[in-house]
């Protein structure tokens, strides 16, 4: 019986860890493609990078529409 709570504690264990590098992937990911975003877009702040986000959503999502936080203030592009 007690083989089994350490088998199980032991899967448990093992289970948090394995979620807990998920996250960490997940944030790397996140950080490598923003930096990429930002190399290669040649922006300079994250406000920017926001708003070019925004405005391309659309555009990638499929939808005609622009997001409706998107203000329109700098409606030129690149």
């Amino acid at each position: 019986m007690a083989n089994n709570i350490e088998k199980i504690t032991s899967i448990e264990e093992q289970i948090k860890k394995l979620k807990e590098r998920q996250k960490n992937l997940e944030r790397q990911m996140q950080q490598n493609i923003g930096a990429e975003l930002l190399r290669s877009w040649n922006v300079s702040s994250e406000k920017e990078a926001i708003e070019w986000i925004q405005m391309l959503a659309g555009q990638v999502n499929g939808k005609d529409t622009v997001s409706e936080e998107w203000d329109g203030h700098e409606d030129t592009t690149r």
